[in-house]
């Protein structure tokens, strides 16, 4: 065999086995871009036609990556079921199939793939209304998880990441910038406890719609997931490059519209916190 006639092989199968929609679409794909039909690649074998024998490398295929939305959802997994979970994982890495080599990159439009195929709800009351906006919600939490289990950190930086004294705090000298795997999420429900109810092998119930602001960082390889107030959002926004402390907390208090001595004052309690989890670092 030529080595263009195997490029060429290559080429389709790959076009069979992880292009969009399903098998028929993608062999019809395939053909009009290749130029070959199942029948002329692929022999009969064991009662199994050519189609046949492909559905099983394309189906094989499928399976595989739902492994991979599963492990990495866990909790919307455990709160719509394994058969609701499946048909909507399913859909989308059928409609999306991945384009990346790292199966890290499967499910990061998981959330927004959520959000547009969401049910309308009319017909629904209000508050079962509201609960379709929980499932694309709570995958932007797990997936933001999984972002910053992944991202570059503070482990081996035992300076940047020693936290401040209250005389720093108040001082002038102290230069702040959020770590490299701060996520920060904004979040139509108060999904951190439910998120770690969870995790704990719990089945909470879904929580009432409740705009929540949370943060999630990594400190000594554990993610930490924390709901935080407006003024620390703001603050951690503010920290998005180096920036002297009160210079962030007064941007920080203009946009809560607190008073940045006051700010400056629960900032010395918080601070420390806030670099245990890993949400902030000394700026170099």
């Amino acid at each position: 065999m030529s080595e263009r006639r195997l490029g060429l092989l290559q080429h389709w199968m790959k076009a069979v086995v992880t292009g969009r929609g399903g098998l028929e679409e993608k062999l019809e794909a395939a053909a009009l871009r290749h130029g070959l039909r199942a029948e002329e690649v692929v022999a009969e074998g064991r009662g199994l036609s050519a189609r046949e024998r492909l559905g099983v490398y394309t189906g094989g295929y499928v399976l595989r990556l739902l492994e991979c939305m599963r492990a990495d959802f866990p909790a919307l997994r455990g709160f719509v079921g394994d058969t609701v979970f499946d048909a909507f994982a399913g859909a989308y890495v059928i409609t999306r199939p991945p384009g990346s080599p790292s199966l890290y990159e499967l499910g990061a439009d998981f959330p927004s793939f959520l959000e547009e195929t969401r049910p309308g709800g009319e017909g629904l009351e209000g508050g079962l209304r509201a609960l379709l906006d929980l499932p694309p919600e709570l995958a932007r939490l797990e997936r933001a998880r999984a972002e910053v289990l992944r991202a570059r950190g503070v482990e081996g930086a035992p300076a940047a990441s020693s936290p401040p004294s209250p005389f720093e705090v108040f001082g002038q000298g102290l230069t702040v910038q959020a770590t490299p795997c701060l996520r920060l999420l904004e979040l139509k429900f108060p999904l951190v406890e439910f998120l770690k109810s969870s995790e704990g092998g719990e089945r909470p119930e879904p929580p009432a719609p409740r705009r929540t602001l949370a943060a999630l960082g990594r400190a000594d390889y554990r993610v930490h997931v924390e709901e935080v107030e407006p003024w620390q959002f703001a603050l951690l926004k503010a920290c998005e490059r180096p920036a002297p402390l009160y210079t962030a907390l007064r941007a920080a208090a203009l946009e809560v519209a607190e008073e940045p001595p006051r700010l400056l004052a629960q900032a010395a309690l918080w601070l420390p916190v806030a670099f245990e989890f890993g949400f902030l670092r000394r700026a170099a």
